[in-house]
């Protein structure tokens, strides 16, 4: 049993179809039926029936997860070696949500391809959920992620703190204080108070998200009922719909450096939420169980480093 029989193995696990399964490996149907076969035969066992529709035998069930810690094993001693003779080649795979990553990626990854040419990124993205369990399946090596993450055997590594801040359309801090307009805003840079924004509109990401739990944690603790007009999957959209004047959203600090500035519209006010728990921790979360190589630890320190060069925001 060699690891390339494993692989394939897997890919026909995944897929349960020689055609497919052939295609993406790059090889012909043939060949993979060949390897399958061989495996068996070393086995001693069948590991796929082949009708009425290919499937798994139950010795074929056991095999994927046994198969998948093997290569997963290999896959970390390689990197050992590697980080010990300092041949940085490997893939490193980070889950991210979109927002996140428009907001950093731009500013780390050049660097740290300049610095490791020869290890492949991919990314993954999205939300909370998906990420933990795309981390808790060994389908990603690291996550950007807010704390807490609930996955059991997740370390997390600092990367900033972020404040929520309050996104509101410049034409609402108008019309709701006319002339103390100027006077509102200098005094709410230290803090928004949300009680005056109830009658006002507001465009929030959808439930099921954790900045959209701190944020419904929050309007709880006020008794604040927001007049929701519109719920989004994507942060840049309700940031986008502020912008164009549609309503108020609420999003953390580095999720405003995904968005341009608009040439349409009035622009936006900026207002931090001054309550404690609207301040939350940007980490980076790997498995305890996994070898975390030194091109990732440098992926860290990379982003670490363009949170804390970030220039301060400004109201737009």
């Amino acid at each position: 049993m060699n690891f390339q029989h494993l692989r394939y193995f897997l890919m026909v696990a995944e897929e349960l179809n020689i055609t497919r399964a052939a295609e993406r490996l790059y090889i012909s149907q043939q060949s993979l039926s060949n390897h399958i076969s061989n495996l068996e035969r070393e086995l001693e066992t069948k590991l796929f029936t082949r009708s009425p529709k290919l499937s798994l035998t139950y010795a074929g069930e056991q095999l994927v997860d046994t198969a998948t810690q093997i290569l997963d094993l290999h896959s970390q001693y390689l990197v050992k070696v590697g980080d010990i003779n300092h041949h940085y080649i490997g893939t490193l795979r980070v889950g991210i949500s979109h927002t996140c990553g428009l907001a950093l990626l731009p500013d780390v990854l050049p660097k740290f391809r300049a610095e490791f040419p020869q290890v492949e990124f991919s990314l993954f993205e999205g939300n909370s959920t998906q990420m933990e369990d795309d981390l808790s399946h060994r389908r990603v090596d690291l996550i950007i992620c807010f704390q807490p993450i609930i996955m059991e055997g997740a370390v997390t590594i600092p990367l900033t703190d972020q404040r929520l801040m309050l996104v509101v359309p410049k034409v609402f801090t108008d019309q709701i204080f006319g002339a103390e307009a100027e006077q509102v805003r200098q005094k709410f840079l230290l803090g928004a108070d949300i009680s005056a924004f109830q009658q006002s509109p507001f465009i929030l990401i959808k439930r099921g998200n954790r900045t959209r739990s701190i944020v419904d944690q929050y309007f709880s603790r006020y008794t604040f009922k927001p007049k929701l007009v519109l719920e989004t999957e994507n942060t840049v959209t309700t940031l986008a719909m502020a912008q164009a004047g549609m309503g108020i959203t609420i999003c953390p600090e580095l999720f405003l450096r995904a968005q341009p500035t608009s040439s349409s519209g009035g622009g936006i006010d900026v207002f931090p939420l001054s309550d404690p728990s609207t301040s939350g921790k940007l980490v980076a979360g790997y498995r305890q169980d996994r070898y975390l190589p030194h091109y990732a630890e440098r992926f860290v320190e990379i982003t670490r480093e363009a949170l804390e060069n970030a220039a301060p925001l400004t109201t737009r």
